[in-house]
């Protein structure tokens, strides 16, 4: 029998479930969002946390510059789900601005917790900057917790 606790690896994106929907959807306008993850928490319950990569194209936004208040007007939709979803679950709503290793600003990461948002933008945020090292052992951490 299966331990029920036991959880496994990440080992690769699940472009497929993405993709199928896409080729379902056949070229409309989409009105779901995806989650980048959602975990339990024995003591702080769900955590929705989205992860906002700062492309190095954008030459003026890094992960501590860059702000979805900045470009609400491109995407408040995704945001005001994400809030909507996280408010039905009862869940905290992490934003994570990180850039992708190898790149200028790998070692700059932004932790945004939402407090209030509404359909201008966020109101009422918890936030913090911190290096790759540091959030990786926080991250870490928590989802050990969470496996308990």
């Amino acid at each position: 029998m299966a331990d029920e606790n036991k959880s496994k690896e990440l080992e690769h994106d699940d472009e497929s479930g993405f993709q199928f929907a896409k080729e379902m959807l056949d070229g409309d306008v989409t009105a779901a969002i995806n989650f980048d993850r959602l975990q339990y928490h024995p003591v702080y319950g769900y955590i929705l946390f989205e992860y906002l990569n700062c492309d190095e194209e954008q030459p003026n936004a890094t992960p501590y510059t860059s702000h979805p208040n900045r470009y609400w007007f491109r995407n408040k939709r995704k945001f005001i789900s994400l809030w909507q979803a996280a408010q039905a679950m009862g869940a905290i709503l992490v934003l994570v601005n990180y850039a992708k290793a190898g790149t200028l600003h790998e070692d700059k990461i932004k932790v945004i917790r939402v407090i209030e948002l509404d359909r201008d933008g966020i109101k009422k945020e918890e936030s913090c900057n911190c290096t790759r090292e540091i959030f990786q052992a926080w991250f870490r951490k928590l989802n050990r917790e969470c496996l308990d």
